[in-house]
C-alpha cells in the first residue's frame, strides 16, 4: 500500500530574498520581482493557516522550520512533525564546514530535515552533509538527487526510502503550493494509479502560499477519504523514520 507524506517547508519569504544559486537569469529576475511584491501576492500567515487546517482534520504533516524565523507550535499533536529546514536557509553544498555545522545544528531536537533547494548531496563529496546531519541526530531527510556545483538533480520518484550514512532519504514525488484545483486532481490521480505500490509518495509544499487555501483543504480531505477506504496510508516523516 502506498504511503503518502505531506511536507511543508516553513521559511517565510527568505527564499525570495536569497534566491536559488541554480536559477537562470530569467528565474533570478522573477525572484527579485516576487520579493518586491511578496506582501501583496503571498500570504505571510501561511504557516499558521496551514497548521490550523491540518489540526482541524487531524492530518499528519511534517513542517520543516527555518530556525531563525520559526519555532515549533506548543502542545502540538502527535500527527504533527516539526522538522528542520536549517537556521538561515543557506545552500548547504556551497558553504564551508563551519557554516554547515551552524546551519544544521539540531536546536529543536528534530527527527526530520529538509535542505534548502534540496541541495543535500554534492557529487564530489556525497557523504559530507549526511555525516553532519547524522551527528545532529536527524533520522530522515527529503531528497531529490545529487548536485554538481550549482546544478541540482531535482529528481522526483515514487519509491521506497533509500539510506545514506544511516539516514533515510525520502524522494519528493510531487509538489503543491495551493495552486489551481486541477492540480489537486492531477496529484490524486497519480496517487490512485500507484496506490498498490509499497513506496512513499511525498508531496512538498511551502508556507507562503499565494494561491487558494481551499485547494490545500481539498487535497487533505480527499487523501483522508482515500485512507478511510483503505487505499493509502498517511504518515509524517517522523513516522516513516520510525517504521
Amino acid at each position: 500500500m502506498l504511503n503518502v507524506c505531506v511536507v511543508v517547508d516553513v521559511e517565510g519569504f527568505i527564499s525570495f530574498r536569497q534566491g536559488n544559486p541554480s536559477w537562470t537569469a530569467l528565474q533570478k529576475l522573477k525572484g527579485l520581482v516576487n520579493n518586491a511584491i511578496k506582501h501583496i501576492r503571498y500570504d505571510e500567515k501561511g504557516f499558521d493557516k496551514i497548521y490550523e487546517l491540518v489540526c482541524k482534520y487531524k492530518f499528519p504533516v511534517s513542517f520543516m522550520l527555518v530556525g531563525s524565523l520559526f519555532k515549533p507550535k506548543a502542545n502540538a499533536q502527535k500527527y504533527v512533525d516539526f522538522g528542520y529546514h536549517t537556521l538561515n536557509h543557506k545552500p548547504l553544498t556551497l558553504i564551508s564546514d563551519a557554516e554547515l555545522k551552524e546551519e544544521v545544528k539540531n536546536i529543536y531536537n528534530a527527527v526530520s530535515f529538509s535542505a534548502p533547494m534540496w541541495m543535500i548531496e554534492n557529487s564530489d563529496k556525497p557523504e559530507r552533509i549526511f555525516e553532519a546531519l547524522k551527528k545532529e541526530g536527524y533520522k530522515i531527510v527529503v531528497y531529490r538527487g545529487a548536485n554538481k556545483g550549482f546544478a541540482s538533480g531535482s529528481e522526483s520518484r515514487i519509491a521506497k526510502p533509500i539510506k545514506n550514512c544511516g539516514i533515510k532519504c525520502v524522494y519528493t514525488s510531487n509538489w503543491f503550493d495551493g495552486e489551481r484545483k486541477q492540480r489537486v486532481h492531477e496529484i490524486l490521480k497519480e496517487i490512485l494509479a500507484n496506490s498498490e505500490k509499497d513506496a512513499v509518495y511525498c508531496i512538498t509544499a511551502h508556507d507562503f502560499s499565494n494561491k487558494n487555501l481551499e485547494n490545500f483543504k481539498l487535497l487533505i480531505q480527499k487523501l483522508k477519504e482515500m485512507q478511510e477506504k483503505g487505499m493509502i496510508t498517511i504518515e509524517n516523516l517522523r513516522d516513516i523514520a520510525d517504521n
